[in-house]
C-alpha cells in the first residue's frame, strides 16, 4: 500500500503540544498557565470523556490559532505537522487546511507573508520527506463578511502555484442560524476555474437542520469532498446524491465521538455500515492529531475494533484518500 492518505486534519490540531509551548513562548505571548503540563491540558481535547460541544472547541482552536499567528510559527507548524505525519503514521499524502486571517492577528499581520510562511514549511518538508505529497487547503470562515472570505479565495487562486491545492469553509454560524452558502458561490465557482479542490466542512452535527445544509451545500457548491457529512446516514435521498455526485466525505471517528456529533461507537459503527450498503464513498481522517490526542492509525484501529468496517473496507476507504487528494490531482475541478 502506498502509505497511509490523511485529507482532513487542521493545522491547529495537528502540532504537538511541545511545540505550540516553544512557540509561545518564543513570541512572548501571554499564556493564562505557567506549567507545561496545564498548557497541554489547554491546546488538546484531553478529557477523555470530550467536549460538551463545538463552540468548546473553538475555545481550544483559540489559543492554537494565536499561538500560530506569525510567520515563524506557520512555518514550523506545516513543516511539523507533515514531519510528524510520516515519521508516525507512514502517512504520504497529506492535505493540511487553515484559516490564514485567523492568524494574522486582525490584519496586524501581512496575509500574504502568512502564507508564504506556510508554503515555506510546505518546501522544507518536502525536502526532508520526498516519499510525502503535501498540500495546503485555505478555509474561509462562517463568520467572515463575504469580502473577508473573498479574499481568502483570491490568495488561494494566487498562491495555488505554490502548493494551495483547495478551499474550504468552517466555522460557527453567525446566531446558529442556517449559513447563506450562496454568499459563497461565486468564489467557489472561481476557485473551481483555477483548479482548485473545493471541500466544505458540513453535516457535522444539527439533527435535520444540518442534513438540509447538506442537501443545499450539494445543489449551490457542488462540492469535490465533504468534511464529516456524517448526518447523510439518515436520509436515503442525500446518500444517493452523494453517491451520483461521487463526493467523498472525510469522517473523523474519535473527533465526531469527541465533540458527541456521535453518541457512542454504536453510533460510529452503524454510520459506517449504512454509508457502505448505500455506495457512499468515504475516506478516514483524525480533525487533528494532538489536539484530538489520536492518530490516523488509532482510527482504523478503532473501525476494526468496532466492527465498523473490515480490513478490506479500510484499505479500500485509505485508496480513496489517495485517489481524491487534491494534492495528486484525484477531483474533478473542472467538471460543470
Amino acid at each position: 500500500m502506498d502509505g497511509l492518505a490523511e485529507l482532513h486534519t487542521h493545522l491547529g490540531g495537528s502540532v504537538s503540544s511541545d511545540i505550540l509551548w516553544t512557540l509561545a513562548h518564543e513570541q512572548g505571548i501571554a499564556l493564562p498557565v505557567k506549567d507545561y503540563w496545564d498548557f497541554d491540558r489547554l491546546v488538546t481535547v484531553s478529557d477523555p470523556r470530550g467536549v460538551p460541544d463545538l463552540d468548546a472547541l473553538d475555545q481550544i482552536y483559540h489559543w492554537t490559532e494565536l499561538i500560530q499567528s506569525s510567520p515563524i510559527a506557520v512555518e514550523t507548524s506545516v513543516h511539523q505537522a507533515i514531519g510528524g505525519a510520516y515519521r508516525s503514521q507512514g502517512i504520504t499524502t497529506l492535505e493540511l487546511r487553515f484559516n490564514p486571517m485567523k492568524r494574522n492577528r486582525g490584519g496586524e499581520r501581512d496575509l500574504d507573508h502568512i502564507i508564504l510562511a506556510a508554503i515555506r514549511g510546505l518546501d522544507r518538508a518536502s525536502l526532508e520527506y520526498p516519499q510525502v505529497r503535501a498540500g495546503l487547503i485555505l478555509m474561509m470562515d462562517r463568520t467572515f463578511t463575504q469580502r473577508q472570505n473573498e479574499v481568502i479565495v483570491e490568495k488561494a487562486i494566487g498562491w495555488s502555484s505554490r502548493g494551495i491545492v483547495g478551499v474550504d469553509i468552517a466555522g460557527p454560524r453567525p446566531g446558529h442560524a442556517r449559513y447563506d452558502y450562496r454568499s459563497v458561490q461565486p468564489m467557489i465557482e472561481e476557485a473551481r476555474s483555477a483548479g482548485l479542490g473545493v471541500t466544505i466542512h458540513v453535516g457535522e452535527e444539527g439533527g435535520d437542520f444540518g442534513r438540509q445544509e447538506i442537501g443545499e451545500v450539494l445543489e449551490v457548491l457542488r462540492p469535490d469532498r465533504i468534511g464529516h457529512g456524517i448526518l447523510a446516514a439518515g436520509d436515503a435521498e442525500l446518500m444517493r446524491e452523494l453517491r451520483e455526485a461521487e463526493v467523498v466525505l472525510e469522517i473523523c471517528p474519535t473527533s465526531n465521538l469527541l465533540t458527541k456529533a456521535l453518541a457512542d461507537e454504536d453510533a460510529v459503527r452503524a454510520v459506517f455500515r449504512t454509508f457502505v450498503e448505500n455506495g457512499v464513498r468515504f475516506t478516514i481522517a483524525t480533525d487533528g492529531p494532538e489536539m484530538m490526542r489520536t492518530h490516523l492509525r488509532d482510527e482504523f484501529d478503532l473501525l476494526l475494533r468496532i466492527g465498523a468496517l473490515a480490513q478490506d473496507e479500510l484499505d479500500e476507504a485509505n485508496a480513496r484518500g489517495h485517489e481524491a487528494s487534491f494534492v495528486r490531482g484525484g477531483f474533478r475541478a473542472a467538471r460543470v
